[in-house]
This record gives structure tokens, sequence and C-alpha cells, in this order.
């Protein structure tokens, strides 16, 4: 089938559906620590809530992507992505209500559930664009969640001085608007033909479903390379302010500067350099690209203990940050690629699993490994296991060329 070019609006509906389900992560960021002291007075306590809660996202998360996504191979992409906005927005209504503890994470819950419409969401962009521009408006995507990685805790702190509560009533609020604008502008993007023809209960089984995504080798081990990034993506996102602090001294306000540089670097580097990076060096050129920016920026965060100057911290996140960008996006295209038509929201859904499941893991480890063993040896850690994902990627494309040689 010769597909043309996305159209505009739902495109247009696809990044706003994005932005919204990547900001679901951070907007509770500046009130979360406040909302959580209501009901749990004990100072020493509401860290480990405050974590609990995080965790509880990602973890629901990482089992319901594959599940919707399979759901969308299965009754279309268009009544999962109308479903999902819908369950936002009950979760974010249910956390800005409130009331007592198990309401918070009953609103959580329900966001981490419906935020696995990513998978449904990728499959969409995949069946209406042609493979070789899928690199372009993956790139698109991930522009936009960069962009709500910045501007979440913004928007929830702004909306924070009407009260504690109003940014999750404010997200409710554009989540259900953007819900029904999509019914009116979203056609199905998979056809009945195309559709998968054996769905029953057992297809539910969220485990089922991330076997069934692995199935294809070419995807199994581009997910593989693809966590193996996620990892010291996390373990940065919550070491990279101790690392700020215990070297050089650094405060909140200092620290908030890395977050920035690392949202708009990923605008940057998805919505300007990766259009001429693919191409120039393809798909899986940009990937590896990515991969050798990101373990270079992880070196040098290893080696500030023994150089402690901001400059060298700025410079690691930078480069760590275009890494990121491009690859994020390079290999989402792969991956849409390497997998059947038939199959893509299950892969894609069983992607966003695994992502969600290195956000739970690369803290868990990444904090335990930084307080027993410190900065250096964390980023360090880190830094290898990005030189190994380049390792596999590279591996993977000498063997795909092998084969094309044979072939010919």
């Amino acid at each position: 089938m010769t597909q043309s070019p996305p159209n505009k609006v739902p495109l247009l509906f696809l990044l706003v559906t994005a932005f919204l389900f990547a900001m679901g992560i951070s907007l509770v960021f500046p009130v979360l620590p406040y909302i959580v002291a209501r009901y749990v007075p004990n100072v020493q306590q509401q860290a480990a809530v405050i974590g609990v809660l995080g965790a509880a996202y990602a973890f629901i998360s990482f089992f319901s992507a594959p599940v919707l996504g399979t759901l969308s191979d299965a009754y279309g992409r268009r009544p999962v992505l109308i479903l999902s906005l819908l369950g936002s927005a009950i979760g974010y209504l249910l956390f800005g209500i409130g009331g007592s503890l198990w309401i918070l994470f009953l609103g959580r819950v329900i966001e981490g559930l419906f935020a696995g419409g990513f998978g449904a969401l990728f499959g969409y962009l995949a069946d209406i664009t042609p493979e070789e521009q899928r690199g372009r408006v993956f790139g698109q995507i991930g522009a936009t969640t960069g962009a709500a990685f910045i501007l979440g805790p913004a928007i929830g702190g702004l909306a924070s001085h009407i009260s504690l509560n109003a940014p999750m009533f404010l997200a409710a609020g554009v989540c259900s608007l953007n819900m029904l604008w999509g019914l009116f502008v979203l056609p199905e993007s998979l056809s009945v033909s195309r559709r998968s023809k054996h769905f029953d209960a057992s297809h539910l089984n969220p485990l089922r479903q991330l076997s069934g995504a692995l199935a294809h080798p070419a995807v199994r081990r581009l997910v593989t390379v693809f966590v193996m990034f996620l990892l010291p993506l996390s373990v940065m996102q919550v070491t990279v302010a101790l690392l700020g602090r215990d070297t050089l001294g650094w405060g909140p306000s200092q620290a908030s500067t890395l977050f920035i540089l690392v949202g708009a670097t990923d605008i940057v580097a998805q919505g300007l350099l990766l259009p001429y990076l693919l191409r120039t060096l393809g798909e899986r050129g940009v990937a590896i690209l990515g991969l050798s920016l990101g373990a270079a920026g992880m070196l040098g965060m290893a080696l500030l203990p023994a150089f402690p100057h901001p400059a060298l911290l700025y410079l690691a996140t930078l480069l760590f940050a275009v890494g990121e960008g491009v690859f994020t996006a390079a290999q989402n295209t792969l991956i849409s690629i390497a997998a059947p038509a038939e199959a893509q929201g299950q892969v894609q859904g069983g992607g966003q699993a695994f992502g969600s499941l290195a956000q739970i893991v690369g803290p868990l480890g990444g904090g335990q490994l930084y307080s027993r063993l410190g900065p250096a040896a964390t980023f360090g850690t880190a830094a290898a296991l990005v030189l190994l994902a380049l390792g596999l990627l590279s591996v993977q494309k000498e063997a795909a060329r092998a084969v094309k040689t044979v072939d010919a």
C-alpha cells in the first residue's frame, strides 16, 4: 500500500495528545510534596510516599501499554486514543479532588493506565506515515514530549497559585476538550482488513503481549538497545541534581537549569537537527550517532568528581541531551519499520512498556548505586550501558549488511 504524507489535522491532534500523555508525569512535580504533606504529616515518610506515587504511575504504564496497543490492533487506533484521553481526564480529576491518600494513588494509577495509549498513538503514526517520513514525524512527537518535560512543571507551578489542586483540574479539562476534538477530527487509520483477526480475553494479559511484542527477532534486538539506553537516562534524571550538589555545591535553582537544558535541547535536536541528520545518515546511522553522543555525555558526568567545573557538567548534559533526542526518534522509527503492519500497536506498546519498566528500575538501581559507590561509579556504569547498546546496534547493522550482500 502506498502511503501519502499524514494529514495535518490528525497529526496536530496526535501531537497535542502526546504532549498531554508526557505532561502527566511532570505536571505534579511542583505541588506533589505539598499535596502529600496533607495526608502524611511525618516529614521523613513523605519522600517515600512521593517515590511510590511516581513508581506506581510507571509500573501501571508498563502493563497497560502493550494491552492498549494490542486492543488498537484489533479494534482500531481511534477508540483506544479517545478512551485513553477520557481515562487520563478521570485520573487527573480524582487526584485533584483528593481527600485521602488512597484517592491520590487511585488517580495516579488511572493516569498511568491510560498513558499506555502511547502505543496506539505510535501505531497510528506508523499507519498513516510512509517509512521514509517516519523519522521526521516521530521526531516531532519527541520534540513535543520534550516540550512537555519543560512546560509540565511550569504549568503546574503557575496553576498552583490558584490552588494546589488547580494543575490537576486544568489537565483534566484539557484532556476532556482534546477528547471531544478528536471525536470530530480524528479518522480511523487502521482499516478492518488490516486489523488483528484473532483476539480474545487472553490478549488482555500484559505479559502475553510483552512476549508477543518481542516475538520478532529484529524487534527484540532493537527494543533491547532501546531499554539499555533508557536505563541510563532514568538514572541521570534522578541523580544529576545530586551530582551537581555533591561535586559543585549547587542548590535546587542551579540544578533546575540542567533539566531546562535537557528539555530545550530535546526540542531543538528533534525538531530542527533530526530531519537533516536523517537525510544524511538514515535512521540507523542517526541512532548510532545518538548513542555515541549519549555515551560521551555520561562519561563527562563520570569525570566530574575528578574535574569539578560547571562547564563540564553543562557540556556533558548537552551532549547527552542531543544524543537522547536524535536516538529516541530514530530508534522508534527502526522499531516501526521492523514490526509487521498488523502488529504495530502491540510492538509499539511493548516498546513503551519496557520504557516504563526502565523508569522504574533505573531510578531504584541508580539511587542505590549512587548512595553506595558515589557519582563516578554511577555514571561510569551508565556510560558502559550506553556503550553496550552502541555495540549491539552496530553489530546488528553489520549483520543486516551481510545478509543483504548474500541475497545480492
